[in-house]
């Protein structure tokens, strides 16, 4: 289900609205010094507009650059702010899991280091939480280079054929959950295969979800860790999901 907004909600600022009770927010890092000053700061001002209690939980998945020293700084300022350190790099899936694993509070939501997306909005995600486990943004509009534009969308064409699983924008950087459910899931993926296992393994659980247009900023700074070598490597881990789990009902609301 798609949701819109309607006139008078648009009109109505973050701060203005009801705060979610609790929110643990999750972004993985990996070699990221460059963009994380810019992200963690915008993280921590949208959490204060939008939670009443928060934290801030930065895995760094063996940055071999300062990404965990600035994170430490920023603890030291703020202890809502932690640093879980991943003893190697694992990947992109593995941090996301072990931010989703640490996560002490009620509602859960993650975004990527790359400040590509407003913190702001997952409060715009919360309107739609009730009734199911996860609300899942979509990019209304993608900043991404044409060759990004072009994997994902073949991406979103397969992991839909591989796995039965019918969401629009599968790999988008903004969800939100409910911390109970997602940490009763039992993910274990690998590379970048974090996103269709979250709905694969939600929809095998009779789990619900909706999907809400979000705002997508071009990066500006630092480099994305995706190529199309990952990309096929993680095609080809679809198969080895799909083998893992059995087909269920649909998971959208």
């Amino acid at each position: 289900m798609n949701a819109s907004h309607s006139a008078s909600e648009a009109a109505v600022t973050p701060s203005a609205r009801p705060r979610i009770p609790e929110l643990s927010a999750v972004i993985p890092a990996y070699n990221e010094q460059d963009v994380l000053p810019v992200s963690i700061a915008e993280a921590v001002e949208a959490l204060e507009d939008i939670a009443e209690r928060w934290e801030l939980l930065i895995v760094d998945d063996g940055s071999k650059d300062r990404t965990a020293g600035i994170v430490s700084e920023w603890s030291a300022k703020d202890p809502r702010v932690k640093l879980l350190k991943q003893p190697r790099n694992l990947g992109y899936s593995k941090a996301l899991i072990r931010g989703f694993r640490e996560a002490q509070y009620e509602f859960v939501c993650y975004t990527d280091a790359d400040a590509q997306f407003d913190v702001h909005e997952v409060r715009d995600l919360y309107d739609h939480i009730e009734g199911v486990e996860m609300v899942v943004g979509y990019r209304k509009k993608r900043q991404d280079p044409s060759i990004r534009l072009l994997t994902s969308a073949v991406y979103n064409i397969l992991q839909g054929m591989v796995l039965g699983v019918r969401v629009r924008d599968c790999n988008c950087a903004l969800k939100l959950f409910r911390r109970d459910f997602l940490q009763a899931l039992p993910l274990d993926s690998d590379a970048f295969l974090i996103d269709a296992e979250l709905f694969a393994r939600t929809q095998r659980a009779g789990g619900r979800w909706r999907e809400v247009g979000v705002t997508h900023r071009p990066r500006e700074q630092g480099s994305t860790t995706v190529k199309v070598s990952t990309i096929t490597e993680t095609l080809r881990e679809l198969w080895a999901l799909r083998r893992s789990i059995s087909r269920g009902g649909s998971g959208q609301a």
